[in-house]
C-alpha cells in the first residue's frame, strides 16, 4: 500500500513542479517583455535626440551658408572681404552649434542605453529568481515524495 501511495504522490508533485516551471516562465517572459519594451523606448528617445541634433545642426550650417552666399554678392574688394570674414565667423559659430547640439545628442543616447542596460539586468534578475523559485519548488516536491 504504501509503495502505491508514493506513486500517487509523485504525480501530485509533478503537477505542482509544472505549476511551478510555467508560474517561472511567465514571469521571465514578463520580465524580458517589459526590459523590451523599455529598450525599445530607449531607442526611441536615442532616435529622437539624434533626429533634433540633426535638425539643429542643418539650421547651423544653413546660416553659415547664408553667410557664404553674401560673399559672390559683393560689388566691391573691401565688401567682399567683409562678407568673407563674417562667413568665416557664421561657419565657426555653426561649427560650435552643430558640436554642442551631436554632444546634446550624444549624452542622449548614452543615457538611453543606460536605461536599457539597468531594464534588461533587472529582468535577468527576475528570470534568475523566477527560475530559482522553480528549482526550489521541485526541490521540495521531490524531498515530499522521498518522505512518502
Amino acid at each position: 500500500m504504501s509503495a502505491a501511495f508514493a506513486q500517487t504522490s509523485v504525480p501530485a508533485s509533478s503537477t505542482e513542479v509544472g505549476k511551478a516551471q510555467v508560474k517561472a516562465n511567465n514571469k521571465k517572459a514578463d520580465a524580458q517583455a517589459t526590459a523590451n519594451k523599455k529598450k525599445s523606448d530607449a531607442q526611441v528617445d536615442a532616435s529622437k535626440a539624434q533626429a533634433s541634433a540633426n535638425e539643429n545642426k542643418a539650421d547651423a550650417q544653413a546660416d553659415a551658408n547664408k553667410a557664404a552666399a553674401k560673399v559672390s554678392s559683393a560689388t566691391s574688394v573691401n565688401e567682399a572681404s567683409d562678407a568673407r570674414a563674417d562667413a568665416n565667423k557664421a561657419q565657426v559659430k555653426a561649427n560650435k552649434k552643430k558640436a554642442n547640439a551631436q554632444a546634446t545628442a550624444n549624452d542622449k543616447k548614452r543615457d538611453a542605453n543606460k536605461k536599457a542596460s539597468v531594464a534588461q539586468a533587472k529582468a535577468d534578475e527576475t528570470k534568475v529568481e523566477a527560475q530559482s523559485d522553480a528549482n526550489k519548488t521541485t526541490a521540495e516536491a521531490k524531498v515530499d515524495a522521498a518522505k512518502k
